[in-house]
């Protein structure tokens, strides 16, 4: 009994210390990039695959199936919204004009760091994640060296 009451004070004093460190850290980032699997996918591997998931999809939040593997938000959603930024497209879901200036997510659930195997849930593993972000980043920077702008989703010459 001891011993707890001694973990439950030791954990108390590291989150009283590193509170105000935690409040003091600047989240003003102008885009966001987010890889992994299905904790963050945010309609990845549903745009992906071409595949359509049963309710409740994070229907509860979005009120319509939103291609994530949970009943409402993600942890990627609630890092977003503290940082004022918009939720993240699924990078492989160009449906609905995404926001790709703040940022995309190329997390896909069943993903792995290893690369996908025949019996793996899905294709698009750590390293296919990583290519299709130096794809995109390469693509941007081509366009921007053209002169082109880039202003909501739209290429302006």
């Amino acid at each position: 009994m001891a011993l707890n009451k001694i973990s439950y004070l030791h954990i108390l004093s590291f989150i009283y210390l590193f509170s105000s460190v935690v409040e003091s850290i600047d989240f003003n980032y102008p885009a966001v990039f987010n890889f992994g699997d299905s904790n963050s996918d945010t309609g990845e591997l549903t745009a992906g695959l071409g595949i359509r998931l049963e309710p409740p999809n994070g229907q509860s939040y979005f009120l319509k199936p939103s291609g994530r593997f949970c009943d409402g938000r993600l942890l990627v959603d609630f890092l977003m919204d503290a940082m004022d930024l918009p939720f993240l497209n699924a990078y492989l879901d160009s449906i609905g004009a995404p926001i790709l200036q703040k940022g995309c997510n190329f997390a896909a659930a069943g993903s792995t760091i290893l690369p996908a195997t025949a019996s793996s849930v899905s294709p698009f593993s750590f390293g296919i994640q990583v290519a299709q972000f130096l794809y995109f980043k390469d693509e941007v920077l081509d366009l921007l060296s053209k002169g082109k702008v880039l202003f909501l989703n739209t290429l302006i010459s």
